[in-house]
């Protein structure tokens, strides 16, 4: 039983203040409170309540991942893991993708586990099916691209691996667009947003043929 951490919870939160939105999203145009704003809000009502979080990366067959553990001083916790397909990034190795994942996963793991609101709603500036996938499940690109690309333009883009777009599995595709996406949000690669946009429109044209045939 988790008595103790779960009313210590329901107290935090009913004290919990409004998380300052301190940063922009230079794509998105939607404002969110970076990390260390969450952290440094959420910290005092959490040892008031006897409450402390610990956050480490996991990782496995080409998935980087945050794990966030919610303790109490009676010694139980709550624990949330959230994973990411590690995106295929020319001039980066796997290492340096991971670490460009890291700060925003630890920020929605703990948002989540602490169920606190630190995001603008931004449904209006991204597709709909985004927001189905913060990790856990893959999410499907739907509609039109932004940017016309034909299919057979589309399908010969070539991944770092070397495999063509047209050549990689659906499933695989969906991994990749997620990816993309998370990737064209941090602020540190706005010089290489052209670069995702494209290759994203690609996923998405090639998905939009798949479905018709299907």
């Amino acid at each position: 039983m988790n008595e103790n951490i779960s009313k210590a919870l329901v107290r935090a939160q009913a004290e919990m203040p409004t998380v300052p939105m301190n940063a922009t999203n230079p794509f998105l145009k939607n404002r969110y409170a970076d990390l260390g704003n969450v952290i440094e809000t959420v910290r005092p009502v959490l040892a008031k309540h006897g409450l402390a979080f610990s956050q480490f990366p996991v990782g496995k067959e080409g998935e980087f991942g945050i794990k966030t553990i919610l303790l109490h001083e009676s010694g139980e916790f709550f624990e949330s893991t959230v994973t990411l397909p590690l995106a295929d990034e020319k001039g980066k190795s796997v290492a340096q993708v991971a670490g460009s994942y890291s700060t925003y996963l630890r920020r929605i793991s703990l948002n989540g586990i602490l169920g606190i609101y630190a995001d603008e709603d931004n449904d209006g500036n991204q597709p709909a099916a985004k927001k189905k996938a913060p990790l856990v499940q893959v999410a499907v690109p739907t509609g039109e691209p932004k940017t016309f690309i034909g299919l057979a333009a589309a399908e010969k883009v070539t991944g770092s691996d070397g495999v063509t777009y047209g050549d990689k599995d659906t499933k695989s595709l969906s991994h990749m667009w997620n990816a993309i996406q998370i990737a064209m949000k941090d602020d540190d690669k706005a010089d290489k947003l052209e670069e995702y946009q494209y290759k994203a429109d690609a996923i998405q044209t090639i998905m939009n043929h798949r479905s018709k045939q299907e």
